[in-house]
C-alpha cells in the first residue's frame, strides 16, 4: 500500500503546484465557477480512483485500502496547505481559503467513494461469474 501513498503523494504536488501556478485562472470568488468545480471534481475524482485501482488490476478486496492510502498523504499536507493558505498561495484571494479546504475535503471523499464503489462492484461482478459458473 506504501505505493498507492506514493502516487497519491505525486498528484497532490502536481495538483498543488496546478493550483499555486494557474489557480487564479479557474478558483476565482465567482460563485457559479465554484459552483461549477464542484460539480465537475467530484465525478473526476470518483472516475480517476476507478480508472487507476482498474489499471493496476488492484485486488477487489484492496481497493478501499489503497483508496484510503492513495488519499491519505494529501489530505494530511492539504490540512497544513489550508491553514498557510496565503502562503502557499499568494497568487489566489485569501478569502478563497475556506472554499479551498471545502474544495480539497470534496475531493477526497470522492475519491475515497470511487474506491469504495469500486470495490463493492468488481466484488458483484465477481460473484455473478462465480454463480454463472457454478450453475449447471
Amino acid at each position: 500500500m506504501i505505493y498507492h501513498s506514493i502516487v497519491g503523494l505525486i498528484v497532490w504536488l502536481a495538483a498543488t503546484l496546478l493550483f499555486r501556478f494557474y489557480g487564479q485562472v479557474f478558483f476565482t470568488t465567482d460563485e457559479i465557477l465554484y459552483a461549477v468545480l464542484f460539480i465537475v471534481l467530484g465525478p473526476v475524482c470518483w472516475g480517476f480512483m476507478v480508472l487507476y485501482l482498474g489499471i493496476l488490476n488492484v485486488l477487489p478486496e484492496n481497493r478501499a485500502l489503497a483508496a484510503v492510502s492513495f488519499v491519505l498523504p494529501g489530505m494530511a499536507l492539504d490540512a497544513l496547505v489550508t491553514a498557510n493558505f496565503a502562503l502557499v498561495f499568494p497568487n489566489l484571494d485569501i478569502s478563497l481559503d475556506a472554499k479551498f479546504g471545502a474544495l480539497m475535503l470534496f475531493a477526497y471523499a470522492s475519491a475515497l467513494f470511487g474506491g469504495y464503489s469500486s470495490d463493492r462492484r468488481v466484488r458483484k461482478q465477481l460473484t455473478l461469474r462465480l454463480e454463472n459458473v457454478a450453475a449447471p
